[in-house]
């Protein structure tokens, strides 16, 4: 799976990713296996990962746990690790896709975090459901969702 071309060039992609850290797995590969170790292991449970591959692993296991609790939770649990905007940019909360507004109490939350990558997270979900996000805004200013 390892591929030290691709290692090389997505290191100089991120800044600040030491090269020790990466192992150079291609994307396709990630999200085959993230379908693969699925939501059930212990995997997720591991956490802080070492390698940026396994943190990109991670991100594409929560994007597609079906549960919205879980999911929600999952991804609580691991942005704080989230040190990067390539893991940033991979983490969407597909279960979330068609109702965004259940998560705009929680987007109101990372966005204040102190944790530079939750914060953009919360700012590329809202980017990503760009084609709800109207109507988040439009019912947050009449003042039909509050904060939790």
């Amino acid at each position: 799976m390892q591929d030290v071309k691709y290692r090389d060039f997505q290191g100089g992609l991120i800044p600040g990713m030491n090269p020790e850290n990466m192992i150079g797995v291609r994307t396709p590969e990630l999200r085959k296996l993230a379908k693969e170790v699925g939501a059930d292991g212990t995997f997720l449970a591991e956490l802080p990962h070492r390698y940026f591959d396994e943190n990109q692993l991670h991100a594409f296991i929560v994007s597609g746990i079906r549960d919205k609790q879980e999911c929600l939770r999952r991804a609580e649990e691991f942005l704080p690790y989230v040190d990067n905007w390539a893991t940033c940019d991979q983490m969407s909360l597909k279960c979330f896709k068609k109702s965004p507004e259940e998560l705009l109490p929680h987007i109101r939350e990372w966005i204040d975090s102190e944790r530079t990558y939750a914060a953009l997270w919360s700012f590329s979900w809202t980017s990503i459901s760009a084609r709800n996000t109207r109507r988040w805004y439009q019912k947050s200013a009449a003042g039909n969702i509050t904060s939790t």
